[in-house]
């Protein structure tokens, strides 16, 4: 494996970590702090961007916010993605509809990365922003691992704090992907360690270099993935439901991205549960009927 340039890697650090916040202006400082870059390779690094046009310095406050040369980078990415178009205009009414947050992500490695947000979640202390990432692990992704090969289901339920794989665990978590691939989503409940979870992930966004949050972030997905069942829910159960999660086909047959609403409004009845469930998949199938039209139609490739 080919060792990454130390200078790209921290380039891309940085436009990572400020495409987190956006129109929040940074001081050089801070973002070495935050990511752990020594000063001077700090200055260098922004030195190069801001000559790309990448980040913009402030003339009197001496801080950067992202340039517009992402925006090229950003519309070419679109064309190649037409998905990400159709995910946005589609979760823009599902959000509406179901009054909760809803996210599409894509599997980057060990990562998921929302790539479309749209909506606020309105019962949760926490909600999820574009460019935000949560590691590839149960409970999270769910149907990526259900739908994916073994391989992928391997990485899914391996243990993130180092303590060895059960398996009783593995088993249970076997269970849980057969269940979704049965009812075509995830559905999991609320609970307090997944909110302490959110927060900490929300709070790494915020300072990536962190190893002790890195730590708890681990042992806290250890301890809600040891709980992960997917519900057997009942249709006059009320429920306080904190994932209903559902997987976007590609033509190739795999799942090309997840899409996830959470912080629902109101606790939510068995019923009301199978008809989230089913609106999102309703979404989904339309996102992939329109990305595969658009595709044929991109300029990319011009017109069949």
């Amino acid at each position: 494996m080919v060792k990454p340039a130390l200078a790209a890697s921290r380039a891309l650090q940085v436009i990572d970590f400020m495409s987190v916040h956006p129109g929040q202006a940074m001081s050089m400082t801070e973002l070495s702090r935050a990511l752990k870059i020594n000063p001077a390779s700090t200055l260098a690094v922004m030195a190069s961007l801001t000559e790309l046009g990448y980040v913009v310095r402030h003339p009197a406050h001496k801080t950067y916010t992202l340039g517009a040369a992402l925006v090229a980078v950003g519309h070419s990415a679109m064309i190649q993605n037409p998905s990400l178009e159709a995910a946005r205009e589609e979760l823009r009414l599902v959000s509406k509809e179901i009054h909760a947050q809803c996210a599409a992500s894509v599997l980057m490695g060990k990562f998921m990365v929302a790539v479309v947000t749209e909506g606020r979640a309105e019962r949760s202390g926490t909600w999820t922003r574009v460019g935000e990432r949560v590691p590839f692990s149960a409970p999270y992704g769910a149907p990526f691992a259900a739908f994916g090969d073994e391989a992928l289901r391997r990485q899914w339920m391996e243990r993130k704090g180092g303590t060895p794989t059960k398996a009783a665990r593995v088993a249970a978590l076997q269970d849980a992907l057969a269940e979704v691939r049965e009812r075509g989503y995830a559905v999991w409940p609320e609970s307090e360690t997944r909110e302490a979870l959110a927060r900490a992930l929300w709070s790494l966004s915020d300072n990536p270099s962190d190893e002790d949050l890195r730590l708890r972030v681990d042992r806290l997905l250890d301890e809600l993935s040891d709980r992960f069942v997917v519900m057997n829910v009942q249709p006059k159960e009320v429920l306080d439901i904190a994932v209903v999660s559902v997987p976007v086909f590609s033509p190739m047959g795999g799942v090309s991205m997840v899409l996830t609403a959470f912080g629902f409004a109101n606790l939510l009845a068995g019923s009301a549960v199978g008809e989230v469930g089913a609106r999102l998949r309703a979404c989904a199938e339309t996102i992939a009927t329109r990305a595969s039209v658009l595709s044929a139609v991109s300029p990319a490739t011009g017109p069949p």
